[in-house]
């Protein structure tokens, strides 16, 4: 059966410098600083394990344009790993790591083949099998061209497959680079399409495949979650994808209620939970506590939330698989007697009256924040808030207000 199998990751970002995570402790920082080679490393096994035919990668390996020399070195001895095992690489470079970046160049392995600035395939074969690799690569950093327009299949082959480093419609939170159509590139009928670019995973479409496998490593809190690759295997009668994971590192956000808990204590059993519930062997874990709910512990949490985190941190920096919480969300509110405050006839009651009425609304913060929206300077930073958004943040600024002036009564 006409058979070929392989390996497609993107967006390794090796020597990423993880400049936010600078104050944690010296043995974990030094776990971070690695955490990009260690995901390279464990894609290199899952080639060699999975006896593939060829690695694919889709841009972005280099973190910026002036890759360094371990970086470069570190791959090199990657690929020649690889080449160990008669497995191919095909690369090329996206906006992080374009061809006009300067760095020491190196010389490589016969068995990897780099795209050029223009689009143009390598053949690969195997014993009567044949597959058409289609690539392009990043001249300079921003490419706004739709580059997948220049993409077309050459010649007969088993298989034809694309690798494109750029943006697909709808995909948010990343620069639109090389913008594309998942219909455009449907309509190419190749036999699978490797995206890179996206850091989330994403199955864009089946039949042909149009896949971005996300990053082999998270960096920072919005990455959270275990990151890979996908194991491929093209057939003409059926295809495949598996995911494998790479990174030995990973970040997750824990929701921790306060419902029903009254002491410290009683959080602190809850966290510890939810660190074993996410808990791998062999894996890192940074860690976003988001807390939840309603309860006398919302004051606790206003007053004493960092030393709470300090206390559950103590000891981590010494385990050889740690959970290190490197960041916090409160969104409590806290127990309180709603009816009563209204009918006090003090400010107490008009917050809780006022916050009420807006939230009926629509839109309830939309009056509020329409001179910060407004403002030509400031909305372009600025990302429109859903209404479920503006309520929750309606709340956590009556918990707030209330906290405060219940707290200046009570002194």
């Amino acid at each position: 059966m006409e058979k070929i199998r392989f390996i497609h990751a993107a967006d390794l970002h090796l020597d990423s410098p993880f400049q936010g995570l600078r104050d944690l402790p010296g043995k974990m920082f030094k776990v971070v600083q690695e955490s990009t080679f260690d995901a390279l490393e464990e894609l290199v096994k899952h080639a060699i394990n999975y006896q593939v035919d060829f690695v694919i990668l889709a841009g972005d390996l280099f973190d910026g344009e002036y890759r360094s020399l371990k970086a470069q070195t570190k791959l090199k001895k990657a690929m020649e790993k690889l080449q160990q095992y008669g497995i191919s690489c095909y690369i090329i470079h996206g906006n992080h790591d374009h061809l006009k970046g300067n760095w020491v160049s190196l010389s490589w392995p016969d068995n990897v083949f780099f795209f050029k600035d223009e689009v143009h395939f390598y053949r690969f074969t195997k014993e009567q099998l044949s597959v058409h690799l289609y690539g392009y690569s990043y001249p300079q950093k921003i490419v706004k061209d739709n580059i997948a327009a220049e993409y077309q299949r050459i010649g007969e082959a088993n298989f034809h497959v694309g690798i494109l480093h750029g943006t697909a419609e709808g995909q948010e939170g990343h620069d639109h680079y090389a913008p594309f159509s998942v219909q455009q590139l449907v309509e190419k009928d190749f036999d699978y399409w490797a995206l890179g670019h996206i850091h989330k995973r994403q199955v864009l479409h089946e039949a042909p495949f149009v896949v971005y496998p996300g990053n082999v490593q998270g960096r920072h809190k919005k990455e959270v979650g275990e990151k890979g690759c996908y194991l491929v295997e093209l057939s003409k009668l059926q295809s495949a994808i598996t995911f494998l994971p790479t990174s030995r590192l990973t970040w997750e956000e824990l929701i921790i209620s306060i419902d029903k808990i009254e002491t410290v204590d009683e959080l602190k059993n809850r966290c510890d939970a939810a660190f074993q519930e996410v808990k791998k062997c062999e894996v890192h874990l940074l860690a976003i506590l988001k807390f939840v709910g309603s309860g006398p512990l919302h004051h606790y949490l206003i007053e004493g939330i960092d030393e709470f985190i300090e206390v559950l941190n103590l000891g981590q920096e010494e385990k050889d698989d740690f959970i290190y919480i490197v960041d916090k969300k409160i969104e409590t509110i806290g127990e309180w007697d709603r009816e009563q405050l209204k009918k006090e006839q003090h400010l107490l009651s008009d917050i809780v009256t006022v916050a009420e009425r807006i939230n009926c609304e629509e839109a309830p913060l939309l009056n509020a924040l329409s001179e910060v929206y407004g403002n030509q300077k400031l909305k372009k930073y600025l990302a429109p808030l859903t209404v479920i958004e503006q309520k929750q943040l309606l709340v956590e600024a009556e918990s707030y207000i209330l906290t405060a002036l219940i707290k200046e009564g009570d002194e």
